[in-house]
């Protein structure tokens, strides 16, 4: 659930002694009670999705101002006691909000909630809410009711908004409609791809029809280290490069938008980076394996929703070597040590496995820094297997001038 404030610890909102009721469907939010007599008539959360929050009044074709974020979710409607006003529940709410180190953004009364008699009367906040009507819409009828919108900032930047709807519906029951999300990166790689199906075999065959593929790599926000769910494609491509040793291929590096068009051309360069690393340390030569970064200016999907920005974030593999490749030949591969060695390369430290601000950009250490150790092994790795190609190079054209092939 959300996190308390440091500045809610001991602080008393509004009622906390009906949070508890033992025949209601949900509970208060945790740093934030409701007034006192109020009943939850319905609850309703979710730990990650997306929600509209009001800046402004109502128009003919929707909020005129709104912010539209992501992160965690809760929504609670109230019945509050028919003997209080909305202007005293709103009032109380604010109070609230204000001790606990929230700044009001945006506050309404009766009708001017609405920018004319034009206006609509209803809008989706987010679709989930049980507010008990179709597609989860709002209602904003006001003959009398209040709104108000409020922000709290955290110094590590996490931002919650809560949204408060106080209304009387047509003179009857007083609703309160409480939104509240507190914005945080969605948990990554819950969902993993089925790297299974790209095989030696699959690379061979795409690489011969189309010269290029993406490889199955589930990048992280912000993030070029391999995750172990990389390991079973990296393995696949080692297989293929050594079953095939005059094949030279390119790593173009992607990110998704989010961020400086500078910040992502080096995120996607280090991505790239990131596999060549994995490759050589299996002895593929480094003069084999060309690497590039385009940032975010090829994407594979919209960068609008996050699973089109997790496609975007990808390494693909381009052929350079002219002409057909031929059937892959079974051999013995050393998976074991080939899982091994990719772990590793991800044991270098880098600013790049938190997440970034805006700010700190220009600072951030890139992945491609290493110990010198591990660089003088992946050197006199490179340049052994760069050796013992040159020498099978030589000893074929020497076998095919005599044989006359």
């Amino acid at each position: 659930m959300f996190r308390w404030f440091p500045a809610l610890s001991l602080l008393l909102l509004l009622s906390s002694g009906y949070a508890t009721a033992l025949t209601e469907n949900g509970t208060d939010l945790p740093f934030l009670g409701r007034y006192p007599g109020s009943v939850i008539d319905n609850y309703k959360s979710a730990h990650y999705d997306e929600m509209t929050i009001p800046l402004g009044p109502l128009g003919k074709n929707g909020l005129t101002r709104a912010e539209t974020l992501e992160g965690q979710i809760t929504y609670i409607k109230y019945k509050v006691p028919q003997d209080r006003s909305p202007l005293e529940v709103i009032r109380n709410y604010q109070q609230a909000l204000q001790q606990a180190g929230f700044h009001i953004l945006w506050q309404c009364a009766n009708h001017a909630c609405r920018t004319n008699n034009d206006a609509a009367l209803n809008t989706a906040l987010w679709r989930n809410a049980a507010t008990g009507f179709t597609g989860g819409v709002e209602n904003f009828l006001f003959d009398n009711g209040r709104m108000l919108t409020a922000e709290h900032r955290s110094s590590d930047g996490i931002r919650t908004l809560v949204f408060i709807n106080d209304n009387t519906l047509f003179g009857h029951s007083q609703d309160a409609s409480v939104y509240a999300i507190q914005t945080k990166p969605m948990q990554n790689a819950r969902i993993h791809s089925n790297s299974e199906s790209l095989t030696t075999e699959s690379m061979l065959t795409a690489l011969n029809d189309q010269g290029r593929f993406a490889m199955h790599l589930p990048f992280d926000f912000n993030q070029a280290a391999l995750s172990p769910d990389a390991q079973t494609t990296l393995v696949s491509l080692i297989r293929l490069l050594k079953q095939h040793p005059t094949l030279r291929i390119r790593l173009e590096g992607h990110t998704d938008q989010v961020g400086s068009a500078s910040y992502n051309q080096k995120l996607s360069l280090n991505r790239a980076t990131a596999v060549k690393k994995a490759l050589m340390a299996q002895g593929i030569a480094s003069q084999r394996l060309d690497v590039v970064g385009y940032g975010d200016t090829r994407p594979l999907a919209s960068n609008t929703t996050e699973i089109g920005r997790a496609q975007n974030r990808r390494v693909e593999v381009v052929k350079l070597t002219l002409g057909r490749l031929a059937a892959a030949i079974s051999t013995p591969f050393n998976t074991a040590s080939a899982t091994t060695s990719i772990s590793s390369v991800n044991n270098t430290p880098t600013a790049e496995n938190t997440l970034y601000s805006q700010s700190n950009r220009a600072t951030q250490t890139s992945p491609e820094e290493n110990p010198s150790a591990e660089l003088n092994r992946t050197v006199t790795n490179a340049i052994r297997s760069e050796t013992n190609h040159q020498i099978e190079k030589i000893t074929r054209n020497f076998i095919n001038g005599v044989l006359g092939n």
